[in-house]
C-alpha cells in the first residue's frame, strides 16, 4: 500500500474518530485527570482505540506513538511510525470551544510523510495531499498562540507589529497557517510529538519553515518523544521570529 492510499485511510479514520468525539460532546462526556493533572475524557479514549484499530490494521508494520496508549520501545525499531493525538485540545473540547482536533501523521525515518488534522466542531479536514498552493504572503503577521498562553499572560516574545490570536489546539493552529489562515505558530513550551507531527507535515508541504524554538530541525519518533518549542512561518518571517526568541529567551 502506498502513501497516497494510507493518507486516504488516515483521513477516513480521523473523520470517523471526529464523529465519535462530536457525538459524545452532544450527549454528555465523562472526563477526569491523568497523573500530572492533565485532562482526559471518554472521547480521547474512544477515539484513540478507533484510530489504533483502523490505522494499525491498514499498516501493521508501522510503529505506534499516541498520547492515549502506553509507549514502548518497539516503535524505535520500526522504519515507519504512526504518530497520533486522538483529541488535541481536550480543554477546549470540554468547554465547548471549536478549537480541538484529531491529529494523525505517518513518519518515515524520523520525517513526516503526511499529516491529517480534522476539526470535528467545524467539519474541516486538512491533509497534506489536498492542500492548495501556498498563499502569497501579503505583509500581515497573524501569530497563532495557545489560548492558555493568552489567558495566563505567557505569550512568547513576538514582533510589536503582529496580531496575536489565541487558539486551543496546536495541531489545529498549524493546520490553519498551512492553509493560509495565519502566518505563524510560535510556542516556547515543550510539546509532545503527537501534538505537532501532523501539523508539521502540513506546514512543510505548504512551503513553511518549521523548527523548534532554538532553530533546530525537527525529528520524530525519538526515544523521548518531545520537541523543544516550535516556530512555523514563511521562511523570511521564520528567521525574524527566531531572532527575537534568541534575544529574549535564555
Amino acid at each position: 500500500m502506498n502513501a497516497e492510499e494510507l493518507e486516504r485511510i488516515a483521513i477516513a479514520a480521523a473523520e470517523e474518530a471526529g464523529a465519535v468525539i462530536a457525538g459524545l460532546r452532544r450527549t454528555g462526556v465523562r472526563y477526569g485527570r491523568k497523573p500530572g493533572y492533565e485532562l482526559v475524557s471518554e472521547a480521547d479514549l474512544r477515539a484513540a482505540q478507533l484510530l489504533y484499530d483502523r490505522l494499525s490494521s491498514a499498516f501493521p508494520e508501522a510503529g505506534w506513538l499516541s498520547e492515549e496508549h502506553r509507549d514502548t520501545s518497539v516503535r524505535l525499531t520500526r522504519e515507519w511510525t504512526w504518530i497520533v493525538d486522538p483529541l488535541d485540545g481536550t480543554r477546549e473540547y470540554l468547554l465547548g470551544l471549536p478549537e480541538f482536533a484529531v491529529s494523525v501523521a505517518l513518519v518515515h525515518a524520523g520525517a513526516p510523510v503526511f499529516g491529517v488534522v480534522h476539526n470535528p466542531a467545524t467539519g474541516e479536514t486538512f491533509a497534506t495531499g489536498t492542500l492548495g498552493s501556498p498563499a502569497a504572503h501579503d505583509g500581515r503577521l497573524r501569530v497563532l498562540v495557545g489560548r492558555g498562553e493568552v489567558e495566563v499572560g505567557e505569550i512568547p516574545p513576538l514582533p510589536h507589529d503582529c496580531e496575536v490570536i489565541g487558539i486551543g489546539s496546536i495541531a489545529y493552529r498549524l493546520a490553519l497557517i498551512a492553509a493560509g489562515r495565519g502566518e505563524a505558530v510560535v510556542t516556547v513550551q515543550p510539546r509532545a510529538e503527537w501534538d505537532v507531527a501532523a501539523g508539521v507535515a502540513l506546514c512543510t508541504a505548504a512551503g513553511l519553515a518549521v523548527t523548534d524554538a532554538r532553530g533546530s530541525a525537527l525529528r520524530f519518533n525519538k526515544p523521548r518523544p518531545a520537541v523543544a518549542g516550535l516556530v512555523a512561518a514563511p521562511p523570511d518571517v521564520h528567521g525574524r521570529l527566531l531572532r527575537i526568541l534568541r534575544l529574549t529567551v535564555a
